[in-house]
């Protein structure tokens, strides 16, 4: 199934890779796009629209890579940072609850986190 990619989503994208140190296929990858064939086509295409100068380029970077701008692979499935999401959202409104006036009563003393 194709996906269909907004106008200000591409736009974006592509000011991000002209602002960043990142290549063409680290910004595929951090925008989970299938290719990175996928931004030099949005450039082209945003050019002609006009909503990109025609003289838009990326700066010319500097040989080699520092380790910051070297993406790492994801290895966690969808299910697991989903999971994560919801775990983070779990613990913040604990901590929210927890921080209540009314609550204080009904919450154990010396209780450590995990346990």
């Amino acid at each position: 199934m194709k996906r269909k990619y907004s106008d200000q989503f591409k736009l974006a994208v592509i000011k991000d890779y002209y602002d960043s140190p990142l290549g063409v296929r680290a910004i595929a990858l951090k925008y989970n796009l299938p290719s990175k064939n996928y931004i030099n086509n949005w450039e082209q295409y945003l050019k002609e629209k006009g909503l990109l100068s025609a003289g838009a380029t990326k700066p010319n970077k500097a040989v080699g890579r520092s380790p910051e701008d070297v993406m790492r692979y994801d290895s966690k499935t969808k299910r697991e940072r989903q999971y994560e999401a919801e775990i983070e959202i779990l613990k913040a409104r604990i901590a929210y609850f927890e921080s209540l006036e009314y609550m204080q009563p009904f919450l154990k003393k010396n209780i450590k986190p995990g346990k």
